[in-house]
């Protein structure tokens, strides 16, 4: 989630001694690399961003601006799920045709305040079924992904940040950092489209939220923390420091293990997903939220708006991140969404569009 954009640069100390609080990185031999200081012959952002050819891709009622925050890709219905904020739809877009389907019914205005806290703003995707998070009205809505219409709604505890599917429980998640806590959802025993509370998971921070239904893992962040929860259980079995002075956005690879941190501030940060040790870590441009990885390429996609760019790296199979190169984006593009085979969507909150690009990196 984004808070009103103001980015200041902040100091990282991180124990490369491996005798402080977090295990010691990976060297990823780059001069701003904390545990190789000045020993590399690049720095990151030192190369200017590549123009990618980004083609505008305009949503349904979005001329005056969409407050983007987060963005999906379900595979099983081959669309990208947008919540598109005060326009009050819940965008379907089908990334080889750029076709669109919006769903309305969520709460709607005419104009744009800049801020990403209006409307829809969160969705997942489980057995065809779309869930998606309503800030305004504090509801839940279960959706029906290919009729492409609402079928019930239930009210939350509190306001919602993220919403996501449970595949081992059959349960749907959502974060509600105001009570510092993730509100949990049992399916109607029907199998109608009814949804029941059914507990809550007290966690502190409560930003951001992946799940990997392999493991039945399920991760958060706190404020410098990432935490880890047993799907099945309903309890924290871990709380580890990540290197974050502000941590966003999170991404899982469920075949390797591991768990990709972003920092508000500029840094990527790849942890142990067994044991939560510091594999890797980079530095990015600053005023990172929301990322996209693309498992299949190892490609990770962060978004920097302080340098309106957006970067793009790789993880070795050690775990240690990597920064290819940059592309241009704009100064309000902070969020970012990949159907896979390079093809990215970056969100461009002002004209209420997403952009489309191909990675241009080998």
């Amino acid at each position: 989630m984004r808070p009103p954009f103001l980015f200041v640069a902040a100091g990282l100390v991180i124990s490369c001694g491996g005798s402080g609080t977090i295990p010691e990185p990976l060297s990823n031999i780059q001069s701003d690399d904390p545990c190789d200081p000045g020993n590399g012959s690049t720095s990151n952002g030192s190369a200017p961003p590549v123009d990618a050819g980004a083609t505008p891709v305009s949503l349904p009622g979005g001329s005056a601006g969409i407050g983007f925050d987060d963005m999906r890709f379900s595979a099983s219905l081959a669309q990208l799920l947008i919540p598109a904020g005060r326009t009050g739809n819940l965008d379907l877009v089908d990334p080889s045709s750029e076709e669109m389907s919006p769903v309305g019914g969520f709460s709607a205005q005419a104009s744009y305040s800049g801020a990403d806290t209006f409307g829809v703003t969160s969705a997942d995707e489980g057995n065809g079924v779309v869930y998606a998070t309503d800030r305004t009205s504090n509801t839940l809505a279960v959706v029906d992904g290919h009729q492409k219409l609402i079928l019930s709604s239930i009210k939350l505890a509190a306001t919602p940040g993220y919403v996501r599917y449970a595949a081992p429980t059959s349960e749907v998640w959502v974060t509600e950092p105001d009570a510092k806590a993730i509100e949990v959802f049992t399916l109607a025993a029907d199998g109608g489209a009814g949804l029941a509370h059914s507990t809550s998971i007290s966690v502190a921070g409560a930003e951001s939220l992946e799940i990997d239904p392999s493991r039945g893992m399920a991760f958060t962040n706190g404020a410098s923390s990432t935490v880890a929860i047993d799907v099945t259980k309903h309890t924290v079995s871990g709380t580890w420091p990540n290197g974050c002075t502000t941590s966003r956005g999170i991404a899982v690879d469920p075949g390797k293990g591991w768990v990709i941190v972003a920092c508000e501030e500029g840094r990527v940060v790849v942890l142990d997903e067994r044991t939560g040790a510091m594999l890797g870590t980079v530095s990015t441009g600053g005023g990172v939220d929301r990322i996209a990885y693309d498992s299949r390429r190892v490609r990770l996609y962060v978004p920097a708006p302080a340098k309106s760019a957006m970067d793009v790296l790789t993880i070795d199979a050690k775990g240690v991140p990597t920064l290819l190169g940059s592309v241009d984006t704009t100064a309000d593009a902070h969020c970012a969404v990949t159907p896979g085979a390079g093809e990215v969507f970056v969100c461009v909150p002002s004209k209420g569009q997403l952009a489309f690009l191909f990675d241009p990196f080998p």
